[in-house]
């Protein structure tokens, strides 16, 4: 499977200082609901990486978000990319909200269990993409060691 960044568009600054906007990764393979999330999380402040290829256990990698959104029902399960992303030593930090349409508590439980900060149900509520905010907002570096948003090469 390609991945959805190009690997030589992705210079790092080294001990830059943290200028750039909070980044959330939003991974859904509904590209309507990607564009969406990603316009509502630009309007609150964000900078929106849109992923609808699953790879975003190798883009979270490569741009280290301050927040990743994740549905559960993608072309690879949501909770197989949940833990790959906790297992994973260079993604094992990144705050993960898991998004699907499922309400069932265990779903939920197992989520949660599984390293997830948090689980929200389609149609999420209008107060969904504040709540990243703040998420993405807590417990920000002094220092980025991450490329700048406009240094991204987006493959859709």
């Amino acid at each position: 499977m390609e991945c959805a960044l190009l690997h030589h568009s992705l210079p790092v600054a080294l001990g830059a200082p943290m200028n750039r906007k909070p980044v959330v990764l939003i991974s859904d393979d509904e590209p309507l609901l990607v564009n969406a999330l990603s316009r509502e999380a630009r309007r609150v402040g964000l900078q929106a990486v849109p992923d609808t290829s699953s790879d975003v256990v190798d883009i979270a990698r490569a741009i280290q978000p301050d927040v990743i959104v994740l549905d559960i029902h993608q072309r690879i399960d949501g909770r197989d990319l949940l833990a790959q992303l906790k297992k994973d030593p260079g993604t094992a930090h990144l705050k993960v909200v898991i998004l699907s349409a499922n309400e069932d508590q265990f779903m939920r439980h197992l989520c949660l269990q599984l390293g997830a900060e948090d689980y929200e149900v389609k149609p999420f509520d209008p107060t969904f993409i504040r709540r990243i905010a703040r998420l993405a907002a807590q417990d920000r570096p002094a220092h980025a060691e991450l490329p700048e948003p406009e240094q991204l090469d987006l493959l859709h």
